[in-house]
């Protein structure tokens, strides 16, 4: 056993990888655990709205997810041309228009409550205000957990995941068991939003007491060429993974929404697992590219650690199925069973096309987001005009990705054939 702990921490990327895929998972139970109450103490159609309001704040978090992957840029290069002063300047700077944005976010969702309620159904105007405070905080709350990343302080990113969701469970589970159904999820939501962000700056670590008049228009520049190609990048990644809840909401009765929000929740398990290898990759690859350093070999082990996570995770899904739905949901939940194999599936080719866009994404290559554009109209347009069954959304879904990933494989090897004279370079 210590020979194999030994191992793994010999081999970098597998021991970044284990901690923060250990970080990951150990966050995700308490994320599951929150989705395990809340199927047993809310009703179906309360757990179906809770879900698509979710993916509703996930595509309209584009935005703080782009920043945030702009973020760990910027601040990788920083970190590798140790430019401390210049780090600290520009996560004050950030911090301070992150509250702005974020505090015009809730003024929009605020006033389109009633719009929204009637959109989805959800006749408690109340949960509506709550989760317009969850999107205004969206965008400071991923500002903190960036910087770390790009820091490469993965112990702490590790440490971060697992205390904010932490937080993400327990206040919206007392407020559950005290009897304020849907309104307590996200009132208990909201006040965990604002303990992560104090959280988020105290993991980060970085002496704000004293700062230099730096001039940070590169760093600005840099982020905001990088960020606009971004956008369609993760709005494209998003669209993939919430449009059909969204349109499932919309098309079947909440009853069966609820049961596919249970197959997605019990999916995403391995979403988030594996996702662990991505979130390890991209500050990697980044500064191996700003140093101009070979980085394919660290991409090759990378991807190899990547393909075994999701085929224990599909082969999981598929023999344990009823066994995980009953663990989570019990028997409310049990035609969600029949649906887990085949997600897994899509969640993995998923999960696949996040590595590869996020690797283009680390190397500058920007013009990726016009090969997930196919895609997500492809999905949109099977799951609108072929929806008889839950399992045609899931076709749909794993159809869009499998186009979207034989797109993103040609361009990498469209351009491998460079990065191997690079890498021969460099080793010569």
């Amino acid at each position: 056993m210590k020979d194999k702990l030994n191992n793994i921490k010999g081999n970098k990327d597998l021991y970044e990888t284990v901690l923060v895929g250990t970080g990951t998972i150990v966050g995700s139970f308490f994320s599951y655990l929150l989705q395990f109450i809340l199927g047993r103490k809310l009703s179906v159609e309360d757990y179906g709205s809770f879900n698509t309001l979710l993916s509703v704040s996930s595509l309209v978090g584009v935005l703080s997810t782009v920043l945030g992957v702009s973020l760990v840029k910027v601040s990788s290069d920083l970190y590798v041309n140790e430019e401390k002063e210049k780090l600290k300047l520009l996560f004050v700077n950030i911090s301070k228009l992150s509250l702005l944005t974020g505090a015009f976010l809730f003024l929009v969702v605020f006033s389109s409550r009633y719009a929204i309620s009637n959109l989805f159904r959800i006749s408690n105007v109340v949960v509506i205000s709550y989760f317009a405070a969850n999107v205004g905080l969206s965008i400071l709350n991923g500002v903190p957990p960036s910087f770390i990343r790009g820091l490469q302080r993965f112990r702490r990113f590790s440490l971060y995941q697992v205390l904010s969701c932490l937080n993400r469970f327990l206040f919206p589970t007392i407020l559950v068991f005290m009897g304020f159904g849907l309104t307590g999820v996200f009132k208990g939501l909201t006040i965990s939003s604002i303990l992560t962000i104090v959280l988020g700056f105290v993991l980060l670590g970085l002496n704000l007491r004293t700062f230099k008049d730096l001039n940070l228009t590169k760093e600005y520049k840099k982020i905001l060429s990088f960020s606009l190609p971004v956008i369609f990048t993760h709005l494209f990644t998003t669209s993939l993974t919430n449009t059909d809840l969204i349109l499932v909401k919309k098309y079947f009765s909440p009853l069966e929404a609820g049961y596919y929000a249970g197959a997605v929740t019990l999916g995403k398990i391995l979403l988030f697992g594996a996702g662990a290898v991505t979130i390890v990759m991209f500050p990697k690859i980044s500064a191996l590219y700003a140093k101009k350093e070979d980085f394919y070999p660290r991409f090759k082990n990378l991807s190899m650690i990547l393909l075994g996570v999701l085929l224990v995770g599909i082969l999981s899904y598929s023999i344990f199925p009823a066994l995980l739905t009953k663990i989570f949901f019990g028997i409310s939940f049990e035609n969600s069973v029949k649906y887990l194999p085949m997600f897994s599936i899509g969640v993995s080719l998923f999960v696949l096309v996040n590595f590869f866009t996020t690797f283009f994404l680390a190397v500058e290559k920007t013009n990726v987001s016009f090969l997930l554009l196919p895609g997500v109209v492809l999905q949109y347009l099977l799951i609108t005009t072929h929806h008889s069954s839950l399992y045609e959304v899931i076709e749909a879904n794993i159809f869009a990705c499998i186009i979207t990933l034989v797109l993103l494989v040609f361009y990498f090897y469209a351009q491998r054939s460079k990065w191997l004279k690079t890498s021969l370079k460099l080793k010569s």
